[in-house]
Parts: structure tokens; sequence; C-alpha cells
């Protein structure tokens, strides 16, 4: 088995390189690429968790949820993202690994809303919880209704 690149490793693969397609080809095996719909269930059965328990703590609709866990929809918003975290009773540290994985930003505590997000993530708060907390705040919630 051989020694998996760094990033910086990797950066320079593609700053070497004069097209994209041979950068690509050299780090395509070091890429992420994992379907969603995968990723999501494998969180499901390492956590031991029923999909119905995640939707109701990620306050998704049921319609939305499930065609994300069947592959019917691979590229979610942000927030939608963090909704699952939520649903998966994720740390802040497992959320912002979550988002890292899936190519979206982290939580950024300089951002207001993140801010608040953060917060009722290290304070095991629940996406109800968090919702409140960000309207008293002035910011717009995850929950959509």
């Amino acid at each position: 088995m051989t020694k998996q690149k760094t990033t910086g490793e990797l950066l320079e693969v593609l700053k070497k390189k004069n097209s994209y397609a041979d950068g690509q080809e050299e780090i395509k095996d070091e890429q992420y690429s994992v379907k969603l719909s995968d990723y999501l269930n494998s969180i499901v059965v390492q956590k031991d968790m029923k999909l119905s328990d995640v939707m109701r703590r990620s306050g998704l609709k049921k319609s939305y949820f499930y065609s994300l866990f069947d592959g019917k929809r691979e590229k979610p918003a942000r927030d939608v993202l963090i909704q699952l975290g939520f649903g998966f009773e994720l740390s802040f540290e497992e959320v912002q690994e979550f988002l890292k994985h899936l190519g979206a930003a982290q939580l950024y505590p300089r951002i207001p809303r993140d801010g608040v997000i953060i917060y009722a993530l290290q304070h095991g708060m629940d996406i109800i919880e968090c919702d409140i907390l960000l309207d008293e705040n002035g910011e717009e919630p995850l929950v959509r209704v």
C-alpha cells in the first residue's frame, strides 16, 4: 500500500501540471469520491441509528430527507448538511469534519450566524433550541417552514 500524499503534495502536483487533466490523473485516487447517499447511510450504520430518528432530529421534510439517503439528491445546501449534523447528533468537531468531507464551508465563528450554530452544537442543543437561539439573535433559522 502506498503512502497517502499530504494536501500540500497534492497542491504541488496540480501546480506543476500543464493541464488539470494531467494533475487529475495523478491525484484522482486521493480525492473524496464517495456518493452522498453512501456516506450518509454509513453514518447511520456506524452510529446504529434509525433513519426516522435522524429525520426527526434534523427538521428536514420527509420527502427531501429520503431523497438524500436514496441517492436522488447529491448536492444539498450547507444548511441541509448542518441540519443532518443535528440529526446525527454530531459534536461540533464532527460537524466540521462532516462539512469538510462533503466539500461545504466549515462553520466559522466570525460569521454571526455560524457563531450561534457553533454555540448550540458545543452546548448539546437540538435543532429546535438552535433555531430559537438563531431567532433571538436576529439570524435565519436552519429549519425552513
